[in-house]
Protein backbone atom coordinates (compact mmCIF):
# COMPACT_ATOMS: atom_id res chain seq x y z
CA UNK A 1 0.00 0.00 0.00
CA UNK A 2 1.13 3.50 -0.24
CA UNK A 3 1.98 5.99 1.91
CA UNK A 4 0.17 6.20 5.28
CA UNK A 5 -2.54 8.59 5.56
CA UNK A 6 -1.89 11.36 8.46
CA UNK A 7 -4.61 13.02 10.37
CA UNK A 8 -5.48 16.08 8.16
CA UNK A 9 -8.29 17.56 7.20
CA UNK A 10 -10.04 16.48 4.05
CA UNK A 11 -11.33 18.40 1.32
CA UNK A 12 -15.12 16.85 0.45
CA UNK A 13 -15.51 15.07 3.35
CA UNK A 14 -18.64 15.14 5.27
CA UNK A 15 -22.02 15.32 4.55
CA UNK A 16 -23.25 16.59 1.27
CA UNK A 17 -24.25 20.35 1.29
CA UNK A 18 -28.15 20.45 2.27
CA UNK A 19 -29.26 22.89 -0.62
CA UNK A 20 -32.77 23.13 -0.19
CA UNK A 21 -32.56 24.02 2.96
CA UNK A 22 -29.88 26.33 2.44
CA UNK A 23 -32.33 27.93 -0.14
CA UNK A 24 -35.39 27.34 2.24
CA UNK A 25 -33.30 29.47 5.26
CA UNK A 26 -32.15 32.28 2.03
CA UNK A 27 -36.10 32.85 1.42
CA UNK A 28 -36.62 33.89 5.14
CA UNK A 29 -33.71 35.78 5.87
CA UNK A 30 -34.00 39.26 5.96
CA UNK A 31 -32.27 41.33 3.54
CA UNK A 32 -28.80 42.19 4.16
CA UNK A 33 -27.24 45.43 3.19
CA UNK A 34 -25.03 45.51 0.88
CA UNK A 35 -22.01 46.52 3.19
CA UNK A 36 -23.18 43.16 4.83
CA UNK A 37 -23.12 41.19 1.85
CA UNK A 38 -19.39 42.41 0.97
CA UNK A 39 -18.13 41.02 4.28
CA UNK A 40 -19.76 38.15 3.67
CA UNK A 41 -18.03 37.68 0.59
CA UNK A 42 -14.88 39.00 1.89
CA UNK A 43 -14.97 36.02 4.73
CA UNK A 44 -15.48 33.45 2.10
CA UNK A 45 -13.04 34.55 -0.04
CA UNK A 46 -10.28 34.35 2.48
CA UNK A 47 -12.22 31.13 3.63
CA UNK A 48 -11.35 29.80 -0.05
CA UNK A 49 -8.00 31.07 0.00
CA UNK A 50 -7.17 29.31 2.97
CA UNK A 51 -7.90 26.32 2.20
CA UNK A 52 -6.28 26.80 -1.61
CA UNK A 53 -3.01 27.29 0.80
CA UNK A 54 -3.65 24.31 2.88
CA UNK A 55 -4.09 22.26 -0.33
CA UNK A 56 -0.98 23.43 -1.87
CA UNK A 57 1.14 22.68 1.37
CA UNK A 58 -0.06 19.16 1.59
CA UNK A 59 -1.73 20.01 4.74
CA UNK A 60 -5.47 18.56 3.04
CA UNK A 61 -6.06 15.30 1.23
CA UNK A 62 -9.06 14.74 -1.28
CA UNK A 63 -11.59 13.02 0.04
CA UNK A 64 -11.61 10.55 -3.06
CA UNK A 65 -7.76 9.53 -2.40
CA UNK A 66 -8.73 9.24 1.56
CA UNK A 67 -11.25 6.34 0.21
CA UNK A 68 -9.02 5.07 -2.00
CA UNK A 69 -6.28 4.65 0.54
CA UNK A 70 -8.11 3.07 3.52
CA UNK A 71 -9.80 0.94 1.10
CA UNK A 72 -6.35 -0.82 0.01
CA UNK A 73 -5.04 -0.50 3.76
CA UNK A 74 -8.25 -2.93 4.93
CA UNK A 75 -7.98 -4.73 2.03
CA UNK A 76 -4.25 -5.50 3.01
CA UNK A 77 -5.63 -6.03 6.53
CA UNK A 78 -8.46 -8.81 5.09
CA UNK A 79 -6.00 -10.54 2.96
CA UNK A 80 -3.97 -11.21 5.48
CA UNK A 81 -6.29 -12.20 8.38
CA UNK A 82 -7.98 -14.46 5.74
CA UNK A 83 -4.73 -16.44 5.26
CA UNK A 84 -3.81 -17.34 8.27
CA UNK A 85 -6.33 -20.46 9.07
CA UNK A 86 -4.93 -22.02 5.80
CA UNK A 87 -1.23 -20.94 6.76
CA UNK A 88 -1.82 -22.59 10.57
CA UNK A 89 -4.45 -25.17 10.10
CA UNK A 90 -1.98 -28.31 9.98
CA UNK A 91 0.54 -26.58 12.28
CA UNK A 92 -1.82 -26.26 14.98
CA UNK A 93 -3.18 -29.31 14.81
CA UNK A 94 -2.80 -31.98 17.91
CA UNK A 95 -0.92 -28.79 19.88
CA UNK A 96 -2.30 -27.73 23.37
CA UNK A 97 -4.34 -24.42 24.04
CA UNK A 98 -0.82 -22.58 25.91
CA UNK A 99 0.60 -23.66 22.11
CA UNK A 100 -2.08 -22.90 19.97
CA UNK A 101 -2.52 -19.32 21.52
CA UNK A 102 1.50 -18.85 21.46
CA UNK A 103 1.41 -19.56 17.61
CA UNK A 104 -2.03 -18.30 17.10
CA UNK A 105 -0.47 -14.50 18.35
CA UNK A 106 2.97 -14.90 16.65
CA UNK A 107 1.03 -15.19 13.49
CA UNK A 108 -1.25 -12.35 14.11
CA UNK A 109 1.38 -10.21 15.18
CA UNK A 110 3.37 -10.92 12.14
CA UNK A 111 0.67 -10.37 10.15
CA UNK A 112 0.63 -7.09 11.66
CA UNK A 113 3.86 -6.35 11.27
CA UNK A 114 3.66 -7.06 7.51
CA UNK A 115 0.65 -5.04 7.09
CA UNK A 116 2.96 -2.28 8.72
CA UNK A 117 6.13 -3.03 6.76
CA UNK A 118 3.74 -2.47 3.59
CA UNK A 119 3.60 1.32 3.90
CA UNK A 120 1.35 2.06 7.34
Amino acid sequence: MGACLEPAAVVGFGPPPDFLGMARRRAIEPKVTKAEADRRKAIALAELRELELRQRRGELLEAAEVQKQWAAGLAAVRDRMLSLPDRLGAVLAGRTEVEVRSALREALEEALRGIHADGC
